[in-house]
């Protein structure tokens, strides 16, 4: 059985065509799956257009990591799927994708887009996904990449409605904020989170310093002096994030320099 993992948050916009997308993917790929998604006490028809796919439902305040933990830990198939609720499948390379992983019988494998699959023995090994906010996936991956047999697939098999609908001016953190301090805070704390998941190095804080994104200096300055101490990292000698880039360059087979 293949769960799909989900988190959501006033995704009405967009959750029946990603739900669509996907379960036509799975139903065409044979065999059992459920949807286990934890909402963040939305309050437009989130939880309703997942009710009506059939999905069990837990109502959390809650970060992306730690919902995502959590509705994994309440289901029950072999393989997790991780989906987000506003991707629109690109359903023959989602197909391929799947049906790729689970043949080959890798414990984890990703895709261009941020879509992954792991093995339920590969979810337990990393540790899960932590409470963060954001880049709770790449700490995920970093640790998957090197415990468990994994694959990238190099292709977008779906693609995130803010992409499509940024030019109509929709950004999905403006669903969050109940005013400008609010929607400034929350886009510092969110960067609090992505540096913690990256675990960047101190001369990947310095590219960020010398960049001059102004969020991104402002999370560390949030963190403070001890900037390297972000997150956990699984190797000492690389970030988190470069972890994951030379992983997937080595399953690409491009990768015949410096080794994780």
């Amino acid at each position: 059985m293949i769960s799909v993992i989900m988190t959501t948050y006033n995704a009405g916009r967009t959750i029946r065509k990603a739900l669509e997308g996907l379960t036509s993917v799975l139903s065409e790929l044979g065999g059992d799956y459920e949807i286990v998604a934890t909402d963040n006490e939305s309050s437009d028809n989130t939880v309703e257009v997942l009710n009506e796919f059939g999905a069990r439902v837990k109502v959390m305040k809650c970060t992306r990591g730690l919902g995502r933990h959590v509705a994994a830990s309440m289901s029950r198939g072999d393989y997790l799927l991780f989906y987000d609720a506003d991707a629109y499948a690109n359903r023959e390379q989602l197909y391929n994708f799947l049906s790729t992983a689970i043949k080959k019988g890798v414990g984890f494998s990703l895709a261009h887009s941020g879509v992954y699959i792991a093995s339920r023995r590969c979810y337990s090994l990393t540790g899960g996904l932590p409470n963060l906010n954001f880049a709770e996936d790449f700490h995920f991956w970093a640790r998957a990449f090197t415990l468990c047999k994994s694959l990238y697939y190099p292709i977008r098999v779906a693609c995130n409605a803010p992409r499509l609908y940024a030019v109509r001016g929709y950004s999905s953190e403006h669903r969050y904020a109940r005013d400008l301090f609010h929607f400034i805070f929350r886009q510092l704390k969110n960067e609090v989170h992505r540096l913690r998941g990256l675990a960047l190095s101190p001369s990947e804080v310095a590219q960020v310093i010398r960049g001059g994104d102004p969020l991104m200096i402002g999370g560390l300055f949030l963190l403070g002096p001890l900037s390297s101490l972000i997150g956990d990292r699984v190797s000492r000698g690389f970030s988190n994030a470069e972890l994951v880039y030379l992983q997937e360059l080595k399953n690409m087979g491009k990768n015949r320099g410096r080794k994780p």
